[in-house]
């Protein structure tokens, strides 16, 4: 009987159990955790709603939220282009003020074949778009339009082209015309620096990703490559993003 009424005082030992309960609520939070781990990426938008490259056409101009064109200066009036050019480069396709691409800047450029392509200073990777200011430095400019209202993550890189000079310009991500996001020094080749954020935005507010001449005054050598995405976060919550 002794032995046995041991046996039962250990069974019941109120340390053993308050271990026991504390291993059980450890394994529930884990697999909660798991579990809010799960939910939260499969919330994650898989693909970005807008895609600068991906969605590069010269059919129209505007292109759905996408619209290709020149300022005379930073914020100023954008000026659409309004001439195409596929012939003098083969793979490459483009939006220029007027002339030839790429001899006439300023233009906005695409590589539609899966390969790098390479001009007489510069390369181009199918993964940005080309753009170089003009002789008089006109800003060279890629504006997307907010389809609606909402919260947009924006993100992307920049990068230098022309491998010669090499690329030596000023790269401008800019709000409605009137407010500068992010601003970069892009005086190396194939270094792109890379920029990403959240804007809370209303339908047809713009952000322009622009480029300009540089510091040093003058378009030669100003191959520059952009590439970006808008994704439309509607799963977010939370205020650990900048927003405007």
């Amino acid at each position: 009987m002794t032995k046995k009424s041991a046996s039962r005082s250990a069974f019941f030992n109120p340390r053993v159990s308050i271990n026991l309960l504390r291993t059980l609520a450890m394994t529930i939070g884990v697999l909660l955790l798991i579990h809010q781990t799960g939910s939260a990426q499969t919330q994650n938008p898989a693909t970005p709603d807008y895609d600068a490259v991906k969605d590069f056409s010269i059919i129209s101009n505007p292109n759905g939220v996408w619209s290709y064109g020149w300022q005379s200066s930073l914020g100023s009036p954008l000026n659409l282009y309004a001439v195409t050019g596929t012939t003098t480069v083969s793979g490459m396709s483009a939006w220029l003020e007027s002339g030839t691409y790429p001899d006439n800047p300023p233009y906005v450029a695409h590589n539609d074949t899966s390969n790098v392509i390479c001009g007489s200073t510069f390369c181009v990777p199918p993964s940005y778009l080309h753009l170089h200011p003009g002789l008089n430095n006109e800003v060279t400019v890629v504006r997307w339009t907010a389809p609606s209202s909402g919260r947009f993550c924006v993100q992307g890189a920049v990068a230098g082209l022309d491998y010669v000079d090499p690329t030596t310009t000023s790269f401008y991500e800019v709000l409605d015309s009137n407010r500068i996001l992010f601003r970069a020094r892009i005086d190396s080749y194939k270094s792109p620096v890379f920029f990403h954020h959240v804007l809370t935005m209303s339908a047809g507010d713009t952000v322009d990703f622009a480029v300009d001449f540089g510091e040093d005054g003058n378009y030669f050598g100003d191959s520059t490559g952009i590439q970006f995405k808008v994704t439309n976060v509607r799963w977010f919550q939370g205020d650990e993003f900048s927003v405007r």
